[in-house]
């Protein structure tokens, strides 16, 4: 924590946001706003921790062979990576598994098992998955394979795996806090069997640039533990320690030194996931495992071009289902409590993605099903703030082949005789749960404070920075702003957002706002000299050697 830290240097605003957002001692004040944050927890209040810890260090005296067992995505990606950078430092007997987001789907699988087994590994791993893979590690533990699931899914009693966890989500653990990301788990435990044996601690928080990465990419809360883990996170990534990192965020335009959990979120994260949409996740941990630069270069090449391939295949199959949409429901005009789409022959890899824009388009929790080669479809869901997506879908698991995630996102493997008593009990679910709160579906645009256009200052705008990191659970604040539209431009390719000054009544002073991603009719309804409510945040705009206040604004209402 900050030292002879003094609260009123301050701006008073920010002191009164803090304080509606729960943080209402000087103590509590300081540690969010502090650069050398130290709010973590002992790494052995993690059920299953101590056993954990002795498993990979048995492995590592009797000189055994460790498989690190991941996921496809940027969570799985980085999870891989930590563990075996750590573990590099003990031995070089190592290996690791991530299975085709295709041919194999998510967690572990039997197939995947016996190929571990067959190459020699005599522990497996697991990271970002395994909580409810009790019958594959059944199987893996009768091929004599040891297993430790390091994990940080739902998980119920039921389905827990009969070997070690470690999950703070699990039932009958009491560590602090549930927010950790995969990859949050992977650096507890290296945390731990370093402080077990006594080495250097820069052995695991080396790997927290990569922490920051998995954590704001799996949009796991930042508040708590994971600020302190992605405040420091991201000082490494800035500080270009890690040249396979360094080689990305130039490559992608972003500028070392002013990285933000903004851009890793739709920089960073977006390409290291697409790596696992369009090829292989693999690609991911062999970037950050190799050191031969040529081959950073090379696999970078291969990273943004499979980005591109993913924005291109997102769009075409987002219009798909905009159709669909359009198609099944004109006649009443209605859209559905629930936006169930069955698609043929679309990409798997971005279906997700698709899910999540419907979801926000919409305000409806989404689940898109694509057709397998096996007859059965795989489905992947989104849900939105205030409904929990793994609890509504868990009625209905005895219809599912596999079925798992969390409150905002989950995925489930569904057989086509079963899809419409899935959709009639989704129905009937959204019904019930609406009568019981009928805003549930009612898009809600709440901000933090209402100013005035010049209430807006650089300073002001500059205190704002000291809630970074932003991201779910520590959003930027919101204002509303009231004035008159002045200097209304069109922007973009196409002129689809708008760019304007917001006046104040006098017309003494005005704030610069910009209008991205906002419905096309607010957008289309602004007119110069309207007078208008602006919801957006505030934050500096520095271009040319200029600096700027500038509002982006997420919604506009009349107010003539």
């Amino acid at each position: 924590m900050q030292k002879n830290f003094n609260i009123e240097q301050i701006n008073p605003i920010v002191i009164d946001l803090l304080h509606d957002r729960g943080y209402r001692s000087e103590k509590e004040i300081a540690e969010f706003l502090s650069i050398r944050p130290q709010k973590t927890y002992d790494p052995f209040l993690l059920l299953n921790m101590a056993e954990g810890v002795d498993l990979v260090l048995s492995a590592v005296e009797n000189e055994e062979r460790i498989c690190i067992y991941g996921d496809y995505d940027a969570d799985g990606v980085t999870s891989t990576s930590i563990l075996l950078e750590f573990l590099s430092n003990m031995t070089s007997n190592l290996s690791y598994y991530i299975p085709s987001r295709f041919d194999e789907g998510y967690g572990l699988n039997k197939a995947a098992m016996k190929k571990i087994s067959e190459s020699g590994a005599a522990l497996v791993i697991t990271v970002d998955c395994g909580s409810v893979s009790r019958e594959e590690v059944d199987y893996g533990k009768s091929l004599g394979l040891q297993i430790l699931v390091t994990d940080h899914h739902r998980a119920d009693e039921e389905r827990l795996p009969n070997c070690p966890v470690i999950n703070p989500n699990q039932p009958d653990c009491n560590y602090p806090f549930k927010g950790l990301a995969g990859c949050g788990v992977a650096f507890k435990l290296a945390q731990a069997i370093a402080r077990t044996i006594g080495m250097d601690s820069h052995t695991y928080n080396d790997t927290l640039d990569l922490v920051a990465v998995g954590t704001i990419a799996d949009v796991m809360p930042l508040v708590d533990e994971n600020r302190t883990l992605v405040k420091y996170g991201l000082m490494k990534l800035n500080s270009a320690s890690r040249k396979q990192l360094k080689t990305l965020v130039e490559e992608i335009g972003l500028k070392l030194g002013e990285v933000s959990a903004f851009n890793v979120a739709f920089g960073i994260a977006p390409h290291i996931n697409a790596v696992g949409r369009i090829k292989s996740a693999g690609l991911g941990v062999k970037l950050f495992r190799t050191d031969s630069d040529d081959e950073i270069y090379e696999i970078v090449r291969i990273v943004k071009d499979c980005n591109i391939q993913r924005k291109n295949l997102q769009n075409e199959i987002y219009e798909r289902c905009i159709e669909i949409i359009k198609k099944d429901y004109k006649k009443d005009g209605k859209i559905p409590n629930f936006i169930l789409i069955e698609l043929d022959n679309a990409h798997e890899g971005v279906t997700g993605i698709v899910a999540g824009r419907l979801k926000e388009k919409f305000h409806r929790p989404v689940a898109i099903l694509t057709k397998t080669e096996d007859e059965l479809y795989k489905g992947t869901s989104r849900s939105i703030d205030g409904l929990d997506i793994h609890l509504l879908l868990s009625h209905f698991s005895d219809l599912f082949k596999s079925f798992g995630g969390h409150k905002a996102a989950c995925g489930f493997t569904i057989a086509e005789k079963n899809i419409l008593c899935f959709h009639q009990g989704i129905d009937k679910y959204m019904s019930e749960e609406l009568s019981k709160n009928p805003e549930l579906l009612t898009r809600k645009w709440n901000w933090d404070l209402s100013l005035a256009p010049e209430d807006i200052t650089i300073d002001f705008a500059d205190s704002l920075s000291l809630f970074e990191p932003c991201g779910r659970g520590n959003e930027r604040p919101k204002f509303s702003v009231e004035g008159i539209i002045s200097n209304l431009k069109s922007m973009g390719n196409e002129g689809q957002y708008r760019r304007f000054q917001l006046m104040s009544e006098n017309s003494t002073s005005f704030v610069p706002c910009v209008c991205f991603g906002i419905e096309q009719g607010s957008v289309d309804e602004l007119s110069e000299g309207a007078r208008v409510r602006a919801i957006g945040s505030i934050a500096l705009n520095r271009w040319n050697g200029n600096v700027s206040t500038q509002m982006n604004v997420n919604k506009i209402f009349s107010l003539d």
